[in-house]
C-alpha cells in the first residue's frame, strides 16, 4: 500500500497506507495526461517540453515588451514604470485563473505548465526593468556583490576552479553559478561585471518553472503550479543562485533519499539524482550540511514506524555518493588545499550581526504570509501519517535543530553560520500551504454543492495570485538594493543614466587606473596588487596581495599573516628593504600598488574579523617615502598613488 501525498492523484509511493487526516476526494481530470490513457512515446515527450515551450514563449513576450518600453523612453524608476509593473501583476493574475478555469472546463490539463512561465514572466519582467539602464545587479559592486563579480571576472578570465582574489589557490566559494556567467562573458564577449545583472535576471525569471519542474516530481501538476508561485513571496534578490538553490534542494532532497514521488512516476535513475545534486552543491553548498540532521531523523523515523527499508537507504546513499564524486571537481581540490596548507584559517564563517540568532517563525507574523504559513504548518500536522508530510516535517525540525546546534557551535568560537538555513523556513511552510489549500477547498467542495461555490474559489485564486505577483513588484521597485545598483560609480567614474539626482561618483575613475597598470607592468600573468579598491578586482582579474574584507578571504592564504607581513614592511628602513620585501617573500610578489594618498603615508584599509561583533576596520600606514621612482613607475591619479613595479635591471 502507499501513502497519500494531496489527494487520489498524487499517491506517493515510498510507504504504506496509515491513514488520512483530510479526506482526499479525487478529480479525474487533474490527472496528468499519462495517467488518463496511454500515451506515445513522442506525444509524452511533447508534453514533457510543454513547460519550456510555454517559458520560451513567454520569455519572448517579456522581450517583446521591454524592447517597447525602451523605444518609448522609459525610465525605470518613475511612476508610470512602475504602475505599469503593478498592471502587469494584475494580467498575470488573470490569466491564471482564467488558464486554470477554461483548462478544467474543456477536461484539459495544459494550464499546470502554463501557471509557472506566467510566474516566470512577471518576475523577470519586474527585474528586467527595474535594472534597466544601469549594468550592475543589485547593489552594485558594494558589500558581497565586491567578491561576486572578481569571480565572474576571474572565471571569465579562466576556466579553472580558482580563487578569486589570491594566485595559485583553488576555489573555496561554491563556483557553479560565477564560473557559468564567467564563462558566457568570455564566450559572448560581454564585460564579466555586467553579466551579473543579466544572471540575476534569468535566475528570476527561471525559479518558478524550476520549482514547478522539481515539485512536480512528488505532487499533481496543479499543485506544483501554485507551489511555483512561492519564489515571488520569498524572494532572495541579492543572491540569486542561493535562492535558485533553495527552491529545488529539498523536492530533490525528496525524491532522491526518501524515495517520495507521485502516481504514475519511477523514481529517476540514482545517476541522473546524484548528477542534480551535484549541480545544485556547486552552485550552493550551504544547504546540504542540513541534511546530516534530516537523513539520520528520517531513517529513525522510518525504523519507528516499522518501514525502515534498508535497500531504500542504500539507495539515497548511493544517490548522495554520485553527488559528491560529481560534485568532486570542485571540493576535491579544495579538500587537498585544505590537507596539505601550512596554515588554515576559516574566517568565512566569522560573519554575524546582531539579528543572526533570531529564529524563523514566519507562522506567527500578523500577514497574509504568516498567516499561510500557520495554515501550512496545521497542515503537516493534520496529515502527519502521509509520507510527504512526514518528510516536511522532519525537514522543518531539522531546521530548528541546526539553529539550536549552530549556537552550541558559536559557543565553542567554532560557528556555522546556521541563520541561513533560515530562507528554508517559510518554502517548507508554504509549499505545505499550498497543498493545504488545495485539500480545503476540494474537502468543502465535496460536501458543499452549491453551483456559486465555484465562482468564490476563482475570485479567491484570483486574490492571492494577484497578492504574490503584488507583493513581489512592491519587494524589488522598494528594494534600496535596487536603487544602490542605480547609483553605483561606473568604471570610468560616472554614473548610470537613472541615477538619483542628489548623488555623485563616490569612487575616481578605475579605467585610468587599469589603463596604467596594464601599460606598464611587464610580468608574466597577471599582478600581484596591493590595493583597497575593490572596484579593480570587480573590473580586472588582477590578484590580490591580501584580501579587502576577512570574511571573504581563502582559508589558506594567510590573511593575518600577509597583514603582519605588510606592518612589517611598512617599517622598512629605506626603500630599498621595500622594494626588497615586497619583491620576494614568502606570500606573494607584490606587482602594483594602488593606495590613497594621506600626507605621507598610503593608507590600506581592510576589514578584519571581529567576532562575535561582525568586522572591524584596520588600517596600516605605509610612507610615501619607502615607494620610489627607482624600484616602481609611479603616477598619482585622483588621490591615490598607482606604483608598478620596475623590472629587474630597468
Amino acid at each position: 500500500m502507499q501513502d497519500t501525498a494531496e489527494g487520489s492523484d498524487a499517491v506517493l509511493t515510498s510507504a504504506r497506507q496509515a491513514g488520512v487526516a483530510l479526506p482526499p476526494p479525487g478529480r479525474a481530470d487533474d490527472k496528468t495526461p499519462h495517467e488518463v490513457h496511454p500515451r506515445s512515446g513522442i506525444r509524452q515527450w511533447l508534453g514533457a517540453a510543454r513547460p519550456l515551450f510555454f517559458a520560451g514563449l513567454v520569455g519572448l513576450v517579456v522581450l517583446g515588451i521591454h524592447v517597447l518600453a525602451l523605444r518609448a523612453g522609459a525610465h525605470p524608476r518613475s511612476g508610470r514604470t512602475e504602475y505599469g509593473l503593478h498592471t502587469a501583476a494584475m494580467v498575470v493574475a488573470a490569466l491564471a485563473v482564467g488558464a486554470v478555469w477554461w483548462a478544467r472546463r474543456t477536461g484539459r490539463t495544459w494550464d499546470s505548465d502554463l501557471l509557472p512561465a506566467l510566474f516566470a514572466g512577471l518576475a523577470g519582467l519586474t527585474m528586467l526593468t527595474a535594472l534597466h539602464g544601469t549594468p550592475f545587479d543589485a547593489y552594485g559592486v558594494q558589500g558581497d556583490q565586491s567578491f561576486r563579480t572578481a569571480m565572474v571576472t576571474r572565471f571569465a578570465d579562466t576556466w579553472q576552479l580558482v580563487d578569486y582574489t589570491y594566485r595559485d589557490l583553488p576555489g573555496y566559494y561554491a563556483p557553479g553559478y560565477f564560473w557559468l556567467l564567467g564563462r558566457a562573458a568570455y564566450l559572448t564577449g560581454v564585460a564579466p561585471w555586467h553579466i551579473l545583472k543579466f544572471g540575476a535576471i534569468a535566475v528570476a525569471f527561471a525559479v518558478p518553472s524550476v520549482s514547478y519542474l522539481f515539485w512536480r516530481r512528488l505532487v499533481a501538476p496543479r499543485h506544483a503550479a501554485l507551489i511555483s508561485a512561492i519564489p515571488l513571496i520569498v524572494p532572495d534578490l541579492y543572491e540569486s543562485y542561493g535562492w535558485l538553490v533553495q527552491l529545488a534542494v529539498i523536492p530533490w532532497w525528496l525524491e532522491a533519499v526518501h524515495g517520495l514521488t507521485r502516481s504514475g512516476l519511477r523514481r529517476r535513475h540514482p545517476i541522473v539524482l546524484g548528477l542534480i545534486g551535484a549541480v545544485l552543491f556547486c552552485v550552493y553548498y550551504y544547504y546540504f550540511f542540513l541534511f546530516v540532521l534530516v537523513f539520520p531523523l528520517f531513517l529513525a523515523m522510518q525504523w519507528r514506524r516499522g518501514e525502515l527499508d534498508r535497500r531504500a537507504a542504500g539507495r539515497g546513499l548511493l544517490v548522495l555518493g554520485i553527488a559528491a564524486l560529481g560534485s568532486a571537481v570542485f571540493w576535491a581540490p579544495l579538500a587537498w588545499n585544505f590537507l596539505t596548507a601550512p596554515h588554515f584559517e576559516s574566517l568565512n564563517n566569522r560573519w554575524i550581526t546582531l539579528n543572526s540568532g533570531d529564529l524563523a517563525l514566519p507562522m506567527l507574523e500578523p500577514s497574509v504570509v504568516g498567516a499561510l504559513c500557520l495554515l501550512g504548518l496545521g497542515y503537516l500536522i493534520l496529515t502527519a501519517r502521509e509520507a510527504l508530510s512526514r518528510s516536511l516535517l522532519v525537514v522543518l525540525v531539522a531546521l530548528y535543530l541546526w539553529h539550536a546546534l549552530g549556537f552550541v557551535f558559536l559557543a565553542l568560537d567554532v560557528p556555522l553560520m546556521s541563520f541561513r538555513m533560515k530562507a528554508l523556513v517559510p518554502l517548507v511552510l508554504l509549499s505545505a500551504a499550498a497543498l493545504g489549500l488545495v485539500r480545503g477547498v476540494r474537502w468543502i467542495l465535496g460536501r458543499i454543492s452549491v453551483p456559486a461555490m465555484w465562482p468564490v474559489v476563482a475570485v479567491g485564486a484570483g486574490l492571492l495570485a494577484l497578492l504574490v505577483g503584488d507583493g513581489f513588484v512592491n519587494r524589488v521597485v522598494d528594494d534600496p538594493r535596487i536603487h544602490a545598483a542605480h547609483n553605483e560609480t561606473l568604471p570610468d567614474g560616472t554614473l548610470p543614466p537613472f541615477h538619483d539626482t542628489d548623488k555623485q561618483p563616490t569612487l575616481p575613475a578605475a579605467t585610468r587606473v587599469d589603463a596604467l597598470i596594464q601599460a606598464t607592468y611587464r610580468g608574466a600573468g597577471h599582478p600581484v596588487v596591493l590595493s583597497d579598491r575593490t572596484h579593480l578586482f570587480a573590473y580586472q582579474p588582477y590578484y590580490g596581495f591580501v584580501q579587502w574584507n576577512a570574511n571573504y578571504s581563502h582559508p589558506t592564504a594567510q590573511y593575518h599573516r600577509r597583514l603582519e607581513f605588510l606592518e612589517e614592511t611598512a617599517g622598512s628602513v629605506s626603500p630599498v628593504e621595500f622594494a626588497a620585501k615586497t619583491g620576494d617573500n614568502s606570500h606573494d610578489r607584490i606587482d602594483a600598488i594602488v593606495l590613497r594618498v594621506d600626507g605621507d603615508n598610503l593608507v590600506y584599509r581592510t576589514y578584519d574579523d571581529d567576532f562575535p561583533f561582525g568586522t572591524k576596520a584596520r588600517t596600516i600606514m605605509i610612507p610615501s617615502r619607502l615607494v620610489t621612482s627607482e624600484h616602481f613607475e609611479l603616477t598619482e591619479i585622483d588621490g591615490y598613488l598607482v606604483a608598478v613595479r620596475r623590472p629587474v635591471g630597468a
